[in-house]
């Protein structure tokens, strides 16, 4: 029989806990490690406790993607076990922003971004020093990692764990598939009655397309509405069947969502387009009706970019760009 094991981990925010999943086979497997703050440690220390493990008998740790709720105990965790660290190679940068080098560019990509988002400069500067600052707390130092492209097989004794990746919620996101047994460990990917917001990337590869992540995860959804899965094992939240509708939810609130954009956009109507369009951190706040909270803004910004790229390329709106960066929307 399959053991896999659940241990929640609580978090410093929203939604509260995250789940980290052990499997206890030949080759003790951790699947995502929680946030870097001594409760996080404390509450793994204690799940594994329960199971007759501990942090030191992990021998392989497996990220779902790079954000420091699922990732910022891999150093830590790797310190005390040996275990190599294993993640998609497009969030390798994510599970490194803890390091001062990556911070130091961070910040200077993270600026670019609000400056094209149109964020006012107060603002941009306050939401850039706390996100920085959250990146180098809740992600513990760590130097190396095992890239992973997706195709990849991880064996088990009685079940393989076939890599997917599922980009959109970030870049390098992956889920992982026991085809025999239809579980799916699908990180933040799928979460049951949650729309998942999508992430940029923001600094891409020379030799990548432009990363546009609700077109990714849209793609990325189809992928997984076509697998044979019985039980979804979520990043946060009880495991859940029916995949197939929960993703059919996901597709229509971001339609709804794109809806309610052209709404927005269709009322700034009128005048020329330097002063008729809008930013994205005008659509985002009247969207979202979020403030200038530094992590909440970057993440409704996200979502509404990858909304607005999404109808760009459709024809339904057009981007210029003005101020030094500042792209400003309008209906075509």
């Amino acid at each position: 029989m399959v053991q896999i094991e659940r241990i929640e981990i609580p978090l410093p925010f929203e939604p509260g806990s995250m789940n980290c999943y052990y499997i206890p086979d030949s080759t003790p497997t951790l699947i995502d490690t929680g946030i870097n703050t001594p409760d996080a440690l404390q509450s793994l220390q204690d799940g594994l406790r329960k199971l007759g493990a501990g942090v030191s008998d992990i021998r392989r740790i497996i990220l779902t993607h790079g954000h420091s709720d699922h990732a910022g105990l891999a150093g830590a965790v790797a310190a005390i076990s040996s275990a190599p660290v294993f993640v998609h190679y497009r969030d390798k940068r994510r599970t490194l922003s803890g390091s001062e080098e990556v911070s130091r560019e961070n910040e200077v990509l993270f600026r670019g971004f609000f400056e094209e988002a149109g964020v006012p400069g107060e603002i941009a500067h306050k939401s850039t020093s706390a996100i920085l600052g959250r990146l180098r707390k809740h992600l513990s130092p760590l130097s190396d990692v095992e890239l992973l492209k997706g195709g990849e097989l991880f064996s088990f004794d009685l079940f393989n764990l076939a890599v997917l990746h599922t980009p959109g919620h970030t870049p390098g996101s992956i889920c992982l598939l026991d085809e025999t047994n239809g579980v799916l460990f699908s990180g933040d990917c799928l979460i049951k009655g949650v729309i998942p917001y999508v992430t940029l990337d923001l600094k891409n590869n020379g030799d990548l397309p432009r990363y546009c992540g609700l077109e990714q995860y849209e793609r990325s959804l189809e992928v997984m509405a076509e697998l044979p899965v019985r039980t979804v094992l979520p990043g946060h939240g009880a495991p859940f069947s029916g995949h197939r509708e929960l993703i059919e939810r996901v597709k229509h609130e971001r339609a709804r969502r794109r809806r309610r954009i052209l709404q927005i956009l269709n009322g700034k109507k009128g005048g020329q387009p330097e002063t008729a369009g809008m930013s994205q951190f005008e659509v985002t706040k009247s969207v979202f009706l979020c403030g200038s909270d530094g992590g909440k803004l970057l993440m409704g910004i996200s979502e509404v970019r990858g909304c607005l790229e999404m109808l760009e390329k459709e024809g339904l709106v057009t981007a210029i760009t003005v101020n030094g960066g500042k792209r400003l929307y309008h209906l075509n």
